[in-house]
């Protein structure tokens, strides 16, 4: 990658540059060379909720500039997907619900439990959705691999 993502930012539809990391070979000699043009489409860009969901990048390859020639591509699609916001809740939520219960217990006894728990789960909860889910990114210069799904014909011209 040339350019640089986020689920955050970018949204489905955008296109961006990258470059070939490995070179096209076709019977041995190289067609293609490393460094050459590709431009990458974003299908798929989900961010994160405040209590659940989860971000997702969906990429594919689109196209493809040689020796001043532009050539359309079909490939795989490449995801990433960050971690679950649903199951980060529930452990902060959950997580606050026994701290709670464990502070009332210490302070106010049985009563002081529940008057707790009921507490904690609250600040948990409030601490979730003050805050976002984990974004995915994908930085410059990630190494991203593609299978292409037809094959491509090149005019070639060696130098």
């Amino acid at each position: 990658m040339i350019d640089s993502i986020d689920s955050s930012v970018n949204r489905a539809g955008e296109v961006f540059r990258a470059s070939l990391a490995t070179p096209l070979v076709a019977d041995g000699q190289v067609v293609v060379p490393v460094g050459t043009d590709v431009y990458v489409k974003l299908v798929n860009a989900k961010s994160a909720g405040h209590m659940t969901g989860q971000s997702t990048l969906g990429l594919e390859l689109t196209r493809l500039e040689f020796q001043g020639k532009s050539y359309s591509l079909a490939s795989n699609d490449y995801t990433q997907t960050g971690s679950s916001r649903g199951k980060r809740t529930a452990e902060t939520v959950g997580g606050g619900a026994v701290l709670g219960t464990l502070l009332g217990a210490v302070i106010g006894g049985g009563k002081g439990a529940a008057i707790g728990a009921a507490t904690g789960a609250g600040a948990g909860g409030v601490a979730q959705g003050v805050t976002k889910g984990q974004q995915v990114r994908i930085p410059s210069e990630t190494k991203l691999d593609f299978s292409l799904e037809q094959p491509l014909e090149i005019s070639y011209f060696p130098k």
